[in-house]
């Protein structure tokens, strides 16, 4: 099994409405996001002869989704949550891309340098 990994970052704000403690109030993050696609063979031939895919392959959808959607956003306005934790933001980019990006296995966004959350297929 091959698996290749692209790394991304953004800056954007949110509040956690529910949550009891600093993070009910407004904040925000220097977001990284690492996007991890697997597959069990390589290409074959062609141009991108012996990769999963092309990096470039994967920022041509990422960062459209990133400017869009995240990148210096109010999260809890443009993902349409009230809760936007890295857990929600991990498994909306995996079902934002997941039909983009085949063989998407997991996203893991950080909040922090310390801290962060993955959603994976198993």
């Amino acid at each position: 099994m091959f698996e290749i990994e692209k790394t991304f970052s953004f800056e954007a704000g949110h509040t956690l409405t529910h949550h009891d403690g600093k993070c009910k109030n407004p904040h925000g993050h220097s977001y990284v996001l690492k996007i991890a696609l697997r597959k069990k063979a390589l290409e074959p031939s062609g141009p991108k002869k012996g990769m999963v895919m092309d990096f470039g392959g994967i920022s041509a959808h990422v960062k459209p989704m990133i400017e869009k959607y995240l990148d210096h956003a109010w999260l809890n306005t443009t993902l349409e949550t009230e809760t936007p934790t890295a857990e929600f933001i991990a498994e909306w980019i995996f079902k934002h891309l997941e039909k983009k990006l085949p063989g998407l296995y997991k996203v893991t966004i950080f909040e922090t340098a310390t801290s962060s959350a993955s959603y994976c297929v198993s």
